[in-house]
């Protein structure tokens, strides 16, 4: 990656909690997400790459023509791959911010903190990339957080980490 600059995220984040966070803009203000605090995130994707796959995964369908995004609580499967895979914010209500700033909270299904309120905790593993070996045993609960996360990785072409 060549152009290599520094940009200033208190505007892009407002109010998001940036300690570590190593974020690379390329190209003119485009910014490229990479680690973010202690995460062990590696992929690196714009936020036109992650709006599109956002964007692409709330019209994605099942095999009987459901969307398979059709509940609000299921940006959590959203939040863990991002937060996880990609160095998006680790904490829900930071994350929420940087959703809302890429437009998420105008979406069919919208990016909300009170989303991550009435979620509960699940039986799937801490990593999210191992998240599709639960998805013939998991409950109806964790099955469809695992549909969606990995749908997401799939669009964004992340394979398990």
């Amino acid at each position: 990656m060549e152009n290599k600059s520094e940009i200033n995220l208190e505007g892009l984040f407002k109010g998001a909690d940036l300690s570590g966070a190593q974020i690379i803009a390329v190209n003119q203000g485009e910014v490229i997400y990479n680690k973010y605090g202690t995460g062990s995130s590696n992929v690196t994707k714009s936020e036109e790459e992650i709006k599109s796959a956002i964007s692409k995964l709330m019209e994605a369908k099942d095999e009987e023509g459901q969307y398979i995004m059709y509940d609000s609580d299921q940006w959590y499967a959203v939040f863990r791959v991002l937060s996880s895979l990609c160095g998006f914010p680790p904490k829900a209500p930071d994350f929420t911010r940087t959703m809302k700033n890429l437009g998420m909270d105008e979406m069919r299904l919208p990016c909300v903190y009170d989303n991550f309120r009435k979620v509960r905790p699940n039986k799937l593993p801490n990593s999210v990339g191992l998240w599709h070996q639960h998805l013939n045993t998991a409950d109806n609960y964790s099955k469809k957080q695992v549909v969606v996360a990995m749908k997401l990785m799939e669009i964004l072409e992340i394979e398990g980490q």
